[in-house]
Formats: structure tokens, C-alpha cells, sequence
């Protein structure tokens, strides 16, 4: 009986001081019930050391000191603050029983089984705060082992008040000392087993709510959850669905390589290595998805590490940036591009010559800068109109774009003027001279061709114009040169060309600034 309310109090007091502290009332309660146990049986061992009734007094005041700490332990199970009065009476009357009664056996038989009866009975009562539909169960086993507990006290004084036994057979070997021991050792079992079961089922209930809120949460989100392992989705919230337009409930066991754009693949691929390392939980980054329903779009993805069903995974948000981007895009566009033509602006091919003269120094080449103005362009605005000199830029812009490389850079700076940057143009100043005159000198001539400008997609009022145009071209490496100089001795070498007859190009050169080359 002893060694197993020891083990049933050191199996509650492992578990309440990890998991569960309001066990640890139970867990000494079941530790005092071990001593009081061995407090009635040492007079047995020991009748010589041990009188009869200090064993009576010791054991009992111990088991009473269990019963309250049941008390307690119930209390703090149903969280009410603990009615002090109704715990701790039966401790009070139980040291003056045994104070005034001490010598006297029969008397604390009889007051010791109605106080352990009424404390049993109150236990029981409490049991109405700790019901409920999840706790059912442990209840249920809890309240058998107390009323087994009450009928055992009840049954011996039945036995004693009828003469079946008396009070000192009670503490003898004998069937009523046997069935006192067994039904005991039934009655601390299950009180352990109900109290345990009780907390294990109020723990699943609090997870499941727990869960269950979580889960409305999720499901309510507006951002797109899921949650990664192994490079597998293994879980996906309604919204993640509807942002990729997959139907409800397939994406689990998708991969997720297989839903994200190829060209970003290899950055969100490091970041999840990056997550599951526990060193990007505050990584967030743009990202393109492949959807079921409206193409590649960009999300923004954030996220963090978790464990999922027992292994590491992330757990990812993903919101949808795509018009987002567009603005940007479209801002940015604005910012760094010229609205009619849509070719780089100013702003633009000033940070692209700036990567173009670190990138001649690197390699050690030649670029060059060709400078265009459009010969007699007022007199077609004049003439047809403002529709109609817009219509020619555009024309222009298509057939300079048509004449370079992808590596250079045609931009408008405004009005009539464009400007080339000729890129890797070779490795000395003479090839770089040669390569870039033949190329300015291609596009003067795809700019001297008619133009057929059709105002208002009427055919009848095609306006038919030939003009040509006038560059400045200056060479360059490294950055000798400032870019705003560059461009402004291209310039120059650009009116020096209309000086002297328009629809050619003139060089600029340290030595012979404005040298024109016949075209």
C-alpha cells in the first residue's frame, strides 16, 4: 500500500513540476498518505518503540492532512480560490480529538472515521466545479475512488457499531484488515488515475480550443499560410489556395518548387535553408508565383521556423504585391524613362554611362557618346502640328533602337535630341573611333529615310516628311571624364556638325575638339 501511493506521488510530482504545477497539491497529498501509512503500521513493527495509539494519532492526522491537501488540489484544478474554513475544520478538530482522546481508542475510531467520511463526502461535492463535458472521464473514476473510500469508513463502523469486529481487531492481520488494505490501495489508485485523467483531458480540451482558434484565424487570414517541410507544402490555408488558384484542400503534398517562378526559385530556395537554420525570421523579400488562374504574379513572403508534427519546418505568409510592383514599376518608369517614347531619360543614361565607364576601365575598352539633334524639326511641328512632331520622335526612337546593340542605350533628353551610348567599342581609340563612326554613321542614314506619318489612323492624312539629323560623337575609358562633360563636349561636336552642313558626324577629340567626319 505504502510503495504504491509512493509511486503514484513521485510519477505526479515528475509530471506536475514539468507540465501540470496544480498537481503538485496532489502529489503531496499522496506523499503524506504514505507516511501516514507508515505511521499505522510501525506499532506492528515496532510495540516496543511505537505505542498504539501515538501510531492511531500520527497515521490519521497524516491522512487527514491528505485529505485537505485533495482539497486544495481540487480547488486549484477548478481555479476558485479554496473555502479555508470547510479545508481546514477537519484538521483542527482532528488535533483536538487527538489531544483530548489520545488514550482513549475507541473514541478516536469513532471521531476519526465520521471526520475522514465528511472530508471524503466535501471532496466529493467539489467534484460538481471540476465537471465538465471534456473532464467527464476523470471525474467519473475520481468520484469512484472517494465513494469506494467513504463506504470503507462506513463499512467499519457498520462492522464495529454491529458487532461483527471490534476497534482493536481493526489494527490486527486479520479479512477486515486484508479488505481495508485492498480496498485502500483500489480507492488511492484511482483517486491518482481520475485526478491524472482529468488533467490530461482538460489539456487535449484547451488544445483542441486552442487549435480550433487558431485554425479560424488562419482560415480568416487574408494573407496566403502554408507550411513548408522538406520543400513540400504540407499544410495551406484557404486564402494560399485562392491566391494560386487551386481548389480547396489539394495543395498539401504539392511541392513547392513546382509553384514558384523558375528565376526566383534559387532565392526562395535560400531563404527556406535560411529559416530552417533559425537565421531568417525577419527575412521578408519579393518573390514570383506561378498560379493556376492569372499567370506569374509577385508575392512578398515572410515567415518563420516552427515544428510541425514532430519535425522542423517554416511557416510562411504570403501577400500579393503584384499591383503593388506594377506602381513601382510604373513609377520608376516615369521616373527614368521619357513618356512618348518610352527610351531612358536623362536620369537614366547618366547612370548607365557611370556603369559604362567602370566597365571600359575594367576591361580596358573604348565606349563612345553619340549626340543627336534632328535637322529642321521645327519646321514639321509648324507645318502638320504637334501630333504630327510627336509621331516623328516616336519613328525616330524605333529606328535608333533598331540600329544599335542590346548592350548600348538610346535615350531622348528632350525635344529633338537624343543621345547613344556605343558600348565595348574594342581596345584601342583608333578601333573605337572606326566602330563608332560606322555606327552613327548607319543610324544618319536609317534617319534620313522618308517618314510616313498616319495622324488620327485615317490614311488620308498621311503626312509624308524627310529629315535628317546632325551627331556629336565622343569617345571615351574609365572615368578620365566626368559623364555631364562627356555629354556636353558631345554636344558640342553636334552643333559643330550643323555648322558645317547638317546630316553628319563630328568627333571630339583632345587634340582637334570638332573634327567632322564626311558622312
Amino acid at each position: 500500500m505504502m510503495l504504491t501511493s509512493a509511486v503514484m506521488a513521485v510519477s505526479i510530482a515528475i509530471v506536475a513540476r514539468k507540465k501540470h504545477p496544480d498537481l503538485q497539491a496532489w502529489a503531496w497529498a499522496l506523499s503524506l498518505q504514505v507516511v501516514g501509512y507508515a505511521f499505522m503500521v510501525m506499532h506492528a513493527a515496532f510495540p516496543e518503540t511505537m505505542p498504539e495509539d501515538l501510531s492511531v494519532v500520527l497515521g490519521n492526522s497524516a491522512l487527514c492532512a491528505a485529505l485537505t491537501l485533495y482539497g486544495h488540489g481540487l480547488y486549484r484544478f477548478a481555479d476558485q480560490p479554496p473555502n479555508r474554513l470547510a479545508l481546514y475544520l477537519p484538521m483542527a478538530l482532528m488535533l483536538v480529538v487527538n489531544v483530548v482522546w489520545r488514550n482513549d481508542l475507541h473514541g478516536l475510531f469513532w471521531v476519526h472515521s465520521w471526520l475522514f467520511t465528511g472530508q471524503v463526502g466535501f471532496l466529493l461535492a467539489l467534484l460538481r466545479h471540476c465537471h465538465t463535458p471534456a473532464t467527464e472521464r476523470g471525474v467519473l473514476i475520481l468520484g469512484l475512488g472517494g465513494a469506494l473510500f467513504m463506504l470503507l469508513m462506513l463499512g467499519r463502523l457498520a462492522a464495529v457499531f454491529t458487532g461483527w469486529t471490534s476497534i482493536a481487531a481493526l489494527n490486527e492481520s486479520n479479512a477486515m484488515q486484508a479488505i481495508t488494505l485492498l480496498v485502500s490501495l483500489a480507492s488511492t489508485m484511482m483517486l491518482s488515475v481520475g485526478i491524472l485523467t482529468m488533467t490530461q483531458q482538460r489539456a487535449e480540451a484547451r488544445l483542441a480550443t486552442s487549435e480550433r482558434h487558431y485554425r479560424q484565424l488562419v482560415d480568416a487570414a487574408t494573407d496566403g499560410i502554408c507550411i513548408v517541410q522538406g520543400c513540400t507544402i504540407r499544410y495551406a490555408n484557404p486564402r494560399m489556395h485562392q491566391l494560386l488558384g487551386y481548389r480547396p484542400d489539394t495543395m498539401a503534398g504539392t511541392p513547392i518548387q513546382s509553384v514558384v517562378n523558375t528565376e526566383d526559385w534559387p532565392l526562395v530556395q535560400h531563404n527556406h535553408q535560411q529559416r530552417l537554420a533559425g537565421q531568417g525570421d525577419d527575412l521578408k523579400y519579393p518573390a514570383r508565383m506561378n498560379t493556376l488562374h492569372a499567370g506569374v504574379r509577385w508575392f512578398e513572403i515572410s515567415g518563420v521556423r516552427i515544428e510541425w508534427q514532430g519535425h522542423v519546418a517554416t511557416l510562411n505568409f504570403l501577400t500579393d504585391i503584384t499591383e503593388r510592383r506594377n506602381q513601382e514599376d510604373t513609377i520608376k518608369g516615369l521616373a527614368y524613362h521619357d513618356t512618348l517614347t518610352q527610351l531612358p531619360n536623362r536620369r537614366l543614361l547618366l547612370e548607365r554611362l557611370g556603369q559604362a565607364q567602370s566597365s571600359s576601365l575594367r576591361n580596358s575598352t573604348w565606349a563612345g557618346l553619340v549626340f543627336l539633334d534632328l535637322d529642321r524639326f521645327k519646321i514639321l511641328n509648324d507645318t502638320h502640328g504637334h501630333r504630327a512632331g510627336d509621331l516623328l520622335l516616336v519613328e525616330v526612337a524605333r529606328r535608333l533602337v533598331a540600329g544599335v546593340r542590346g548592350i548600348d542605350t538610346v535615350a531622348r533628353l528632350g525635344g529633338d535630341e537624343f543621345v547613344v551610348l556605343l558600348c565595348d567599342l574594342g581596345n584601342t581609340r583608333e578601333q573605337a573611333r572606326e566602330a563608332a563612326r560606322h555606327v552613327t554613321q548607319k543610324m544618319l542614314n536609317a534617319l534620313a529615310q522618308p517618314y510616313h506619318l498616319i495622324q488620327d489612323e485615317d490614311p488620308r492624312t498621311v503626312v509624308e516628311h524627310r529629315c535628317t539629323a546632325s551627331a556629336g560623337l565622343v569617345l571615351f575609358t574609365g572615368h578620365t571624364t566626368a559623364a555631364e562633360a562627356l555629354l556636353e563636349q558631345a554636344d558640342a561636336a553636334m552643333y559643330t556638325a550643323k555648322k558645317a552642313g547638317r546630316n553628319q558626324v563630328c568627333v571630339h577629340t583632345p587634340d582637334a575638339p570638332n573634327a567632322p567626319v564626311a558622312h
